[in-house]
């Protein structure tokens, strides 16, 4: 077998590519048509958005890196079919995005989730929450036998939850 060589743009590696689990187009409010050049696609791993005519842009999100997914409908949306999804990442390039007047948004949102939580698992990531706000709960440390709360008993002076003691 004769072995060819590659050429300035060529590409030897057959990548293979995922299915297309959702897709649609941004569609204008009064009328929910899709008269935009704003597409999105969701695959297994990534939520991909195309924008442009003349000029295009295609960002990606890759799914495990999702935090938050949000659905809102206005009157509008309502009347017409539609709704958006707010969606927050870890993301440095994309850390939101709007998926604006899109068809069966409550759907999407659900599939999405998902298939967030699908990209997580495989993916191995893990997710942590400390609710409230305030700094992470130390247990028992002056040893009267009742967990203690709060940075006034234990040394803190840098603010970072850590026992300076320990430190």
């Amino acid at each position: 077998m004769e072995d060819k060589k590659i050429k300035c743009g060529d590409i030897r590696v057959a990548m293979e590519e995922e299915p297309i689990i959702w897709m649609d187009r941004k569609r204008i409010t009064i009328f929910a048509l899709p008269w935009t050049f704003t597409k999105y696609e969701l695959t297994p791993s990534r939520l991909v958005i195309s924008t442009g005519f003349l000029n295009k842009k295609e960002e990606e999100i890759r799914l495990y890196r999702v935090k938050d997914v949000t659905y809102t409908q206005s009157l509008i949306e309502r009347i017409g079919g539609t709704g958006t999804l707010r969606i927050v990442s870890n993301d440095a390039s994309v850390p939101e995005i709007h998926l604006d007047h899109i068809k069966n948004a409550k759907k999407v949102k659900d599939v999405l989730s998902q298939s967030v939580e699908v990209a997580r698992r495989e993916n191995g990531v893990r997710t942590s929450e400390l609710m409230g706000g305030g700094p992470a709960p130390m247990f028992d440390m002056d040893n009267n036998g009742a967990d203690s709360f709060g940075p006034s008993l234990v040394p803190d002076f840098d603010g970072n939850g850590i026992d300076d003691r320990t430190e």
